[in-house]
C-alpha cells in the first residue's frame, strides 16, 4: 500500500481488497481509525518522543487493542468500531 494515503483508500477501498485477495501482504503506518478498525493485525505504537517514543503498548485485532484500553489511540479506535458496527451494509 505503499504511497497510498487513506483518502485514496477511501475513494477506492476494493483495490485494497483485490490486492489482498490475490495473497499479498499490506503493511500501513496508519492514523485514520476507520482504517485501523478494518485491519487484520494491529500494532499500537506510544506515541512521543525520547525513550517512550514507539515502545508497543498493544497488539492484536482491532478490538483486542481497543479492549486493552492502554495507548492513546484506545478510545478512538474503540468509537470508530462502534461506528463500523452500526453503518449499513454496502
Amino acid at each position: 500500500m505503499g504511497g497510498r494515503c487513506s483518502t485514496a483508500a477511501a475513494r477506492n477501498p476494493n483495490q485494497d481488497e483485490s490486492l489482498l485477495d490475490a495473497g499479498n501482504t499490506a503493511v500501513a503506518a496508519e492514523l485514520d481509525t476507520r482504517v485501523i478498525a478494518v485491519a487484520d493485525h494491529v500494532i499500537d505504537l506510544e506515541p512521543g518522543a525520547g525513550d517512550a517514543s514507539g515502545t508497543v503498548v498493544a497488539a492484536g485485532t482491532p478490538a483486542h487493542v481497543a479492549d486493552k484500553g492502554v495507548g492513546a489511540s484506545a478510545g478512538y479506535l474503540t468509537a470508530a468500531l462502534q461506528a463500523a458496527n452500526t453503518a449499513a451494509p454496502m
